[in-house]
């Protein structure tokens, strides 16, 4: 849900063609006239919140300070769940400035399980990650064994998951790999959400920069996680910058929400 949309968003009639919003909790917590707007809309739509600064991942821990905010927000929004990316975002004390894929090694999972379990024991809604772009490549592998990495995470974790198909086929491209064998390996029971978004080819590296229309290969994927994901409960749309008119959104989602449908016929 993107501010310059409110006034269209709120003049459909009933909720009009959208199921549920989800609201990015940072923005909540950076202003008050967000937190505000946020409100009024939980009154129309159900709400889920993202976050994108929790650093589930890192090895100094998460910031209790940051969890309790969330919490309490999390509670006053009556937000149905909470998500962040399965990542790190600080090392040694070093801002990286970018999500940083995980690795699914005994060390690794050790922390995540840690941190994880602060993050649960705090808020009062289930808690889900995301897979994350991994602009850099550190996690370059096969597709099979980066759905089986992801899929331990998640399980170290013991959390739902979001799967980004766009972040996926994003990956997929960028390092040369199958991404349906990911769908294939992780633990498809898991996955509560699906996002998808539009992004670009930038010096030649694809950036899920949330700024255009869904691809086709995106929505073939998403065809492909309705399939296999039994306890899906929601799909978002994600724009962030470039915002089009609200009829060029409203015409995405009809998009999105014909291949779901057609999926759930099957």
């Amino acid at each position: 849900m993107r501010l310059p949309w409110l006034d269209a968003l709120l003049r459909l009639d009933g909720r009009g063609p959208i199921d549920v919003l989800e609201v990015m909790l940072d923005d909540a917590l950076a202003c008050e006239a967000n937190y505000a707007t946020f409100r009024r809309l939980g009154s129309r739509w159900p709400l889920i919140g993202h976050g994108v600064a929790l650093g589930i991942g890192n090895a100094e821990g998460v910031d209790d300070d940051y969890v309790q905010a969330i919490a309490t927000l999390v509670a006053k929004l009556h937000v149905r769940w909470y998500s962040d990316h399965l990542c790190f975002l600080s090392a040694g004390g070093v801002d990286l400035g970018h999500f940083a894929p995980l690795a699914s090694d005994p060390e690794t999972l050790e922390v995540l399980a840690e941190n994880a379990n602060r993050v649960r024991s705090a808020i009062s809604v289930p808690l889900l990650l995301e897979n994350p772009a991994d602009v850099l490549g550190l996690g370059a592998s096969s597709g099979a064994a980066l759905g089986a990495s992801f899929g331990a995470c998640i399980e170290a974790a013991d959390t739902g998951a979001i799967l980004d198909v766009t972040n996926l086929l994003y990956n997929a491209r960028n390092d040369d790999f199958d991404p349906l064998r990911f769908i294939e390996a992780m633990p498809s029971e898991r996955v509560v959400q699906v996002h998808v978004a539009g992004g670009r080819k930038v010096d030649g590296l694809w950036i899920d920069s949330h700024d255009r229309g869904v691809e086709p290969e995106s929505l073939d994927l998403l065809r492909v996680a309705v399939r296999a994901c039994p306890n899906l409960r929601a799909v978002t749309l994600e724009w962030d910058e470039d915002l089009p008119d609200f009829d060029a959104v409203l015409d995405q989602l009809a998009r999105v929400r014909a291949v779901v449908s057609e999926e759930g016929r099957r």
